[in-house]
């Protein structure tokens, strides 16, 4: 069962069944600037990738995807706080996490994040951990600036969305809980 965190981080005992979705939902964390900046910065290297011909293959088969790493791919690992890549001489990977508090933001954000990358860049499963693994090829390398913007408002955004959509499946619970009380009303006043 999930345990909501205490506001010092350390885990709570409360169980997922006791949250409720109360009117604080809206205060989300910022993600601070130096961390933007370090991510960024890893991005412009992920991004960096050139035409390679798989010498196994013979065609430009993505190295991040070869179960024979050799060392012309060039694997390497780039961490930052809100997550890690694997980058290649011609394909890269990005996994990425987004602040949540409960089990709930946590399932919002997996579908808000899918959604919102969906029509603009490729997405394999979350590797264990995080909430979105991007894929990059090589001929990515040409929309380099327009990705690094994207992913980077996709913090933004999903800060932005979040308190709608609590709002949304608050105002839901409040309207089906008023209908039960009526509907119950209704029941006595018959008897």
């Amino acid at each position: 069962m999930y345990e909501k965190p205490n506001k010092d981080g350390s885990p709570s005992k409360e169980p997922l069944d006791s949250l409720s979705l109360d009117e604080q939902f809206d205060k989300v964390e910022e993600v601070s600037i130096i961390e933007l900046e370090e991510l960024a910065d890893a991005l412009e290297l992920i991004l960096d990738l050139q035409p390679h011909v798989c010498v196994i293959r013979g065609t430009d088969y993505p190295c991040i995807f070869c179960e024979k790493r050799c060392d012309v791919g060039e694997c390497k690992e780039i961490r930052v706080m809100r997550g890690k890549g694997l980058k290649t001489i011609n394909s890269s990977m990005l996994s990425l996490n987004f602040e949540k508090r409960d089990a709930f933001e946590d399932y919002l954000i997996s579908k808000l994040v899918r959604e919102l990358t969906r029509e603009k860049l490729n997405l394999v499963n979350p590797e264990e951990g995080y909430d979105i693994t991007l894929f990059f090829k090589q001929e990515d390398r040409w929309r380099k600036d327009e990705i690094i913007v994207f992913i980077l408002g996709l913090f933004d955004k999903v800060k932005t969305l979040m308190p709608e959509a609590k709002a949304v499946v608050n105002t839901w619970i409040r309207n089906k809980v008023k209908d039960f009380q009526r509907k119950e009303t209704l029941k006595k006043m018959r008897e």
